[in-house]
């Protein structure tokens, strides 16, 4: 995985490359290209801080909030009334 540590390493390597250069348009392409990495870093961090923020957020309403009556336990109590009824009606129950 691409870490922001991974791309402000590649965007020193590259800005040393740059000054290491002696063609002027080959410097200023290197320090471009170091700058869209350490560019990318900061997306990184700042996409990981946001993810961050929502897990907590959603943590926190998971621990606040009572939990809710769930559907799925009216549906089965339904069923379960229904099937009785119908087992009065064949004779089966006294």
């Amino acid at each position: 995985m691409l870490t922001a540590e991974n791309c402000r390493g590649k965007a020193a390597e590259l800005l040393g490359a740059a000054e290491a250069a002696t063609d002027l348009k080959t410097s200023a392409s290197l320090r471009r290209l170091s700058d869209a990495w350490a560019t990318l870093a900061l997306q990184i961090e700042k996409d990981l801080h946001t993810v961050r923020q929502q897990n907590a957020a959603l943590r926190q309403s998971q621990q606040t909030e009572p939990p809710k009556a769930s559907t799925d336990t009216v549906n089965v109590a339904d069923v379960l009334r229904e099937r009785l009824q119908l087992s009065d009606f064949d004779g089966s129950k006294s």
